[in-house]
């Protein structure tokens, strides 16, 4: 698609927003965050998108083979899944053939750990903080509020005045092509959604009954990695990771008491 018609596509979908309400979840509350968001993608549409992104990461990376540290990555994963926040879709955890130091997750709860992530580090509490840290996106919904920003969709929700359902134009996001979508799912996240996302991911650890300095070791690590020829690509963020690392520790002490059961 030329240039002209990609920006004609996009104001036909942006201009098809002004005219959608009614399924849309206009200032819904969002437990993990504590904030009202408009989330104009349904959960259904999100699982769709997901698995259409899917296929492209699987052409992309291909997925690993060892079959021990799958299941290992699916255990720790579906422990922490338990004490998610948002339970209205299932979590799928991957381990992918790639030796880059990278995680991330897209639309509808699919979370991608690298192998060569997956053995730089050396416990299960480790593991778990990586994971704890994607589910706290997922949870936050950062991930879809992502996609919905690169077709405008924030910008276009303060128009939304009609009653008509919003499913028809949720749809111009969920065919984006899937190749797209995948790049889109490798951008990196604003300051303020990683510490959230590690915020989440102390949260869900200490719900889970993983040790909590498992996140410090595993920050330790992506410090250590930054200073390479090839910084990680998880890295490719805001924060400095000795500032995300400050951010945690304070976390971390308060824990017990904010997360008491």
């Amino acid at each position: 698609m030329n240039r002209f018609k990609a920006l004609l596509t996009f104001y036909v979908l942006l201009s098809s927003l002004t005219v959608f309400s009614g399924c849309a979840t206009l200032g819904e509350y969002n437990p993990a965050t504590g904030r009202r968001e408009f989330i104009f993608i349904s959960t259904d549409e999100e699982v769709a998108m997901g698995k259409d992104i899917h296929k492209e990461i699987g052409k992309e990376f291909g997925f690993s083979n060892n079959f021990f540290e799958q299941a290992r990555i699916e255990g720790i994963g579906k422990r922490l899944a338990r004490v998610s926040d948002r339970q209205d879709y299932e979590y799928h955890f991957h381990l992918l053939s790639s030796d880059e130091i990278n995680a991330f997750t897209t639309p509808g709860g699919n979370v991608y750990f690298f192998e060569g992530l997956f053995d730089k580090l050396t416990t299960d509490d480790e593991i778990a903080a990586v994971l704890a840290h994607e589910i706290g996106h997922c949870a936050a919904r950062h991930t879809v509020k992502k996609y919905q920003a690169a077709l405008g969709y924030n910008v276009a929700g303060s128009l939304i005045m009609s009653q008509v359902g919003a499913s028809e134009a949720a749809k111009g996001l969920v065919s984006m092509a899937a190749d797209t979508a995948m790049q889109l799912a490798m951008t990196a996240y604003g300051r303020q959604d990683e510490y959230e996302a590690d915020r989440l991911g102390i949260k869900y650890m200490y719900l889970a009954g993983y040790h909590l300095n498992g996140m410090i070791e595993t920050l330790k690590v992506l410090e250590r990695e930054s200073h390479g020829a090839r910084p990680p690509l998880i890295l490719s963020t805001h924060p400095y990771v000795e500032d995300r690392i400050k951010v945690a520790e304070a976390e971390i002490t308060k824990a017990p008491e904010k997360y008491k059961k």
